[in-house]
C-alpha cells in the first residue's frame, strides 16, 4: 500500500482542493492529512469535507511544530497502518497530483523518488539562485546531483526511512533528505513536475534560504 501525506498549515480550502484531486487521480492510495497546528479554520474545514471518507485520515498537531515534524508524523502513521511507501504533496496546490501514478511506478524500482521543477526566469529569484548554490554545495559535499533541492513533491520506501530520517522541523527537510540519500549512496529517480507558484515568496524566505545553506556543512560533519 502507498500512502500520500499532505502536511497542512493554514491552507483551508486549498488543502481541500488538493485532497479532492488526489482522490480523483488515484483510487488506491491512503491519504494522511497532518494539520500542523493551524490557527485558522483549516482543521474544521478538513473534518467537514473528509471526516466520513474512509480513504482520508486526519491527524492533528495541537501546536505548530513545522513541516518536517508534520511529515514525520505522517510517515510514522503510514508505517503503522502498513504502508510500503509514502509520497509527500504540499497542501497549497503547488504540486499537481496527476504525477502520482508516475511516482508510484518509479517507487517500484527506486527507493527514493524526487520531483523537480524547471527553474527559469519566471521563478522567484531567491528560490532559483538559492537552489543553485545549495545544489552545488550538496554535490561537492555529498556527491549527489539534484535538479531541484527545494521541491517538496517526493517519496520513499519504508525500508530506507531510518537512513534518511531527518531532524529539520521547518524548512530544509528536502535538502536534508537529499544529503542523506547522497551520504548513504541510495539510488534515486527524478520526475519533472509542473512549475506552479501560488504566492511568489510563500514558504521559503531569504532568511530560510540562508539557514538552509548554513545547515549543509553541519549535515556534512554530522554523524
Amino acid at each position: 500500500m502507498n500512502a500520500v501525506i499532505v502536511p497542512v498549515y493554514n491552507e483551508g480550502y486549498r488543502s481541500v482542493k488538493t485532497i479532492q484531486k488526489i482522490l480523483k487521480v488515484n483510487r488506491d492510495v491512503k491519504i494522511i492529512v497532518v494539520n500542523d497546528g493551524s490557527n485558522d479554520r483549516s482543521l474544521e474545514i478538513l473534518k467537514n469535507n473528509f471526516a466520513g471518507n474512509g480513504r482520508v485520515v486526519i491527524l492533528n498537531h495541537i501546536i505548530n511544530l513545522g513541516k518536517g515534524a508534520a511529515m514525520k508524523t505522517g510517515a510514522l502513521f503510514a508505517w503503522k497502518i502498513g504502508a510500503n511507501a509514502v509520497i509527500f504533496i504540499d497542501a497549497d496546490g503547488q504540486h499537481n497530483p496527476k504525477y502520482l501514478s508516475m511516482f508510484i511506478k518509479a517507487l517500484d524500482k527506486y527507493p527514493v523518488v524526487f520531483g523537480y521543477r524547471e527553474l527559469n526566469e519566471k521563478s522567484p529569484w531567491i528560490r532559483k539562485n538559492g537552489n543553485k548554490l545549495a545544489g552545488l554545495l550538496v554535490r561537492i559535499l555529498f556527491n549527489i546531483k539534484r535538479k531541484d533541492l527545494l521541491c517538496g513533491f517526493l517519496g520513499f520506501r519504508k525500508e530506507i526511512y531510518r537512513k534518511i530520517r531527518w531532524k529539520s522541523c521547518r524548512y530544509g527537510i528536502e535538502t536534508e533528505i537529499a544529503t542523506k540519500v547522497g551520504r548513504n549512496k541510495i539510488p534515486f529517480f527524478e520526475i519533472k513536475i509542473d512549475t506552479i507558484y501560488i504566492d511568489k515568496y510563500k514558504g521559503v524566505t531569504i532568511f530560510d534560504a540562508f539557514n538552509i545553506l548554513l545547515k549543509i556543512p553541519f549535515w556534512y560533519f554530522e554523524k
